[in-house]
């Protein structure tokens, strides 16, 4: 289940197996299913754990690197499943936020105007790759194209790296 820890933001997280249990069911979910175009440019899926899990003080990184693998097994299991007429017409892609992983998803784009929004014209982090930090393998073809981004306002803000690692289009 995706819960954020609003009372209990620092509290450890209890029994991590079996949260992590949870994610390769949540990823074999997917297995066989791909979603119908509804309309919109995108579908997406926000990766389903504890926030504390894989971000925050309580994460681990051992934990990180298997919440994370999950997301790309959710999304082979979609790129598997891509029916014949959606070839080269949508693309499945994992966005990651580093280091905000709560935020990360997998997400069916269904317009390629859109997708290549995700691509920076400027700012690429060059030289890195998020998933070689985490040692994560993909099996479907993709790119990986990483940026940093500021987030929040003029009182407080942090520094963030968003990572499209997706079926080529970009």
């Amino acid at each position: 289940m995706r819960r954020i820890s609003f009372h209990r933001p620092k509290q450890k997280v209890r029994n991590p197996e079996r949260h992590i249990r949870a994610l390769k069911g949540w990823a074999e979910e997917f297995r066989g299913y791909y979603p119908e175009r509804n309309g919109e440019q995108y579908t997406n899926f926000k990766i389903w754990t504890l926030d504390r899990l894989i971000q925050g003080c309580s994460s681990k990184f051992e934990w990180q690197k298997e919440a994370l693998e999950q997301l790309f097994v959710a999304a082979n299991h979609m790129v598997n499943a891509k029916p014949d007429n959606e070839q080269g017409k949508s693309w499945v892609a994992v966005l990651l936020c580093y280091p905000n992983l709560f935020a990360s998803e997998v997400t069916v784009f269904f317009d390629e105007p859109y997708y290549k929004r995700f691509r920076p014209d400027d700012g690429l982090l060059k030289r890195r790759s998020i998933l070689e930090k985490y040692e994560i393998s993909v099996n479907f073809d993709y790119i990986e194209l990483g940026y940093k981004e500021d987030w929040g306002d003029e009182e407080e803000s942090i520094e963030v790296e968003m990572w499209t690692i997706g079926e080529p289009s970009l």
